[in-house]
């Protein structure tokens, strides 16, 4: 099976129901987890995520620290690429991630680690460049307007989905719509601070954590005038289906159906 595990960033370090069901995926306390902070500014950041793998309890996490195209191929990392179950991408700065990685082995190990089953999680930017086309930069708002969005290729674990984060928290509705009506073949798929997309196989989205995840569906899109707008001016678009949903919630991504479980209150 392959699995993704994209978090819209801001998880609650106190409350690690998302790191728990990474850790759970990739094998538990004997998991191989890597951490690829290059993401982020932060020096610290890899530790942090190594410390919080440590507290529930996987024996022996890895940060990969490196900052030079020159260090991405060395041997060693890539063979700690090679011998992962799990391989956690921290947030930052997506693009930090493309211009330091994009076209090297390790990229290659990366996506060969992904198709044999390694699990791939990454929060925010670590998201953001899951998908084969990535949202690189763009601006907040409810319209699609002409170049709310800027793109550039990720990672490409999947061609079905694009990806985006800090979703209802930052307004990102109008910028995921405009890349939907400029790429309508794929799924748009915003996800909420704390909150999880697990997509498995490439044809199921699960939902995991607090708040929601957001998808757009361009399949059926009868019309836009996205080709012919200029200087930022509002995109018109018709035809896209939203769907919201919450943990328990799923979404068939051969058939586009949505699933929503009946709700029990107490």
């Amino acid at each position: 099976m392959t699995t993704l595990i994209a978090i819209g960033g801001a998880v609650n370090f106190e409350e690690p129901t998302i790191f728990e069901e990474f850790v759970q995926r990739a094998g538990g306390a004997a998991a191989r987890i890597i951490v690829l902070p290059q993401a982020s500014s932060l020096a610290a950041t890899g530790n942090e995520y190594v410390k919080t793998f440590r507290k529930l309890g996987v024996k022996k996490p890895i940060a990969l620290e490196f900052r030079s195209r020159a260090d991405a191929d060395r041997k060693s990392h890539l063979a700690a690429i090679r011998g992962a179950n799990g391989i956690f991408i921290a947030g930052g700065t997506q693009m930090r991630l493309i211009s330091l990685l994009g076209g090297t082995k390790f990229e290659e190990e990366l996506i060969a680690a992904y198709r044999r089953g390694v699990v791939i999680a990454g929060t925010s930017a670590g998201t953001a460049v899951q998908s084969k086309v990535m949202i690189a930069y763009g601006r907040g708002g409810a319209t699609p307007r002409e170049r709310s969005a800027q793109f550039a290729a990720g990672f490409g674990f999947t061609d079905k989905v694009i990806f985006d984060q800090h979703f209802r928290q930052r307004d990102r509705l109008g910028r995921l719509a405009y890349a939907i009506a400029m790429h309508p073949g794929a799924l748009g798929v915003g996800v909420d601070e704390n909150t999880a997309a697990v997509v498995e196989d490439d044809t199921r989205i699960l939902v995991r954590g607090r708040n929601a995840i957001t998808i757009v569906d361009g399949k059926h899109m009868n019309a836009t005038n996205v080709a012919e707008i200029t200087n930022a001016r509002p995109v018109a678009v018709s035809g896209l289906m939203i769907h919201v949903l919450t943990e328990g919630c799923s979404f068939d991504l051969q058939r586009r159906v949505a699933m929503i479980p009946s709700a029990h209150v107490e």
